[in-house]
């Protein structure tokens, strides 16, 4: 068997999920340029020759690690996110604080797609918008959640039209029936800009059974494992039931600190900034492999080109996770990937780290 090697490749400032990794040579020896025998410390500097080592017959004992020919694998972020984004007719109003002439779609659309430059390939997201087809038809999953997905959400949002009710609580609903995957976290990110208003409402009247309807929808989730953040967009959005956002985003598990629990955005800065938050809040720090490595104390991580130490009391750095095959970032190295300083990552396994 050949040993392995990784690298994780940033794209722009965001991190990219797209694992190049090498299957080390047994036939070709490296040359040393100066590196000696091409074995490293954790931290990834030199460390000294330990010496004849028997990897089970890949290699003669005594010789330099093997050079490595690219191939490509693929790795997947561990969070899942659903977008359920309100589209009734109401989204055509103004939103509060807006330059003359913007919309509340208008901010849907460029604070979505700014939630996609940020976090593509660092959070599996799909789509939702309700109404669906008729003005009280409830929303149902038209991107699924994928790694790939956000070009397929961004086709969709730029083509956003507002029109009909609000059937809140059934699409939330369809969302608690689409949401089974038990290999990843989820999460759903709901944005409305008023009450339910469907299937009792017909689409226009705000009534409490429709009221209860999105609460319970948010509660089961919840009993699922399923947080929900709530986004209220625009002002005035709760005039007649001034609570029930607030339950519905304390219910859902993520409320804010605040006396408003919901998170309100009257603005296209505001929304951005919230979903910022999100998006951070729930990055995992968490990489699973696709390659098993051949040997775990092989493993070398550098972020942009800056070795990361393994640390294996949990502190700052990274440990591997054999039983899962993951990579898993701690404290200060944790919260620089949260905060998108970070622009490649590099894992290397079983061969000389970059010099």
């Amino acid at each position: 068997m050949g040993r392995f090697c990784l690298q994780l490749v940033g794209r722009g400032a965001l991190l990219a999920l797209l694992i190049l990794a090498t299957a080390c040579s047994d036939d070709q020896d490296a040359t040393d340029g100066g590196a000696g025998d091409g074995v490293w410390d954790s931290d990834g500097s030199p460390a000294a020759d330990p010496g004849p080592l028997d990897d089970g017959g890949d290699r003669p004992q005594g010789t330099d690690i093997p050079i490595c020919d690219e191939v490509s694998l693929a790795a997947s972020p561990l969070t899942n996110l659903l977008l359920v984004v309100d589209k009734s007719d109401s989204m055509n109003d103004p939103t509060a604080g807006a330059v003359p002439g913007r919309t509340k779609v208008m901010d849907i659309r460029d604070a979505v797609g700014y939630l996609l430059d940020e976090f593509e390939g660092k959070i599996r997201f799909g789509w939702m918008a309700f109404p669906h087809q008729d003005k009280c038809d409830p929303g149902v999953v038209s991107v699924p959640l994928a790694d790939d997905s956000a070009p397929l959400i961004r086709g969709l949002v730029d083509a956003f039209l507002a029109w009909g009710g609000t059937p809140t609580g059934q699409s939330l609903q369809n969302a608690d029936q689409y949401l089974q995957d038990t290999e990843r976290d989820n999460f759903v990110l709901l944005v409305t800009d008023g009450m339910p208003t469907c299937p009792n409402g017909d689409g226009s009247n705000q009534n409490q059974a429709d009221s209860d309807l999105a609460l319970q929808a948010v509660e089961s989730l919840y009993a699922r494992g399923i947080d929900t953040f709530v986004v209220g967009l625009g002002e005035d959005l709760n005039s007649a039931n001034p609570q029930l956002l607030n339950d519905m985003a304390v219910a859902g598990g993520r409320p804010r600190a605040d006396a408003v629990k919901y998170h309100p955005a009257s603005s296209l800065d505001e929304l951005k900034a919230i979903f910022d938050e999100v998006g951070k809040a729930i990055f995992s720090c968490t990489m699973s492999l696709e390659v098993i490595p051949e040997k775990p104390d092989w493993i070398w991580v550098y972020f942009d080109g800056v070795a990361v130490p393994r640390d294996g009391t949990q502190q700052n750095g990274f440990d591997y996770h054999e039983a899962e095959n993951q990579i898993v970032f701690y404290g200060p190295a944790c919260e620089s990937l949260q905060k998108g300083e970070v622009s490649t990552i590099e894992v290397k396994m079983g061969c000389a780290p970059p010099t």
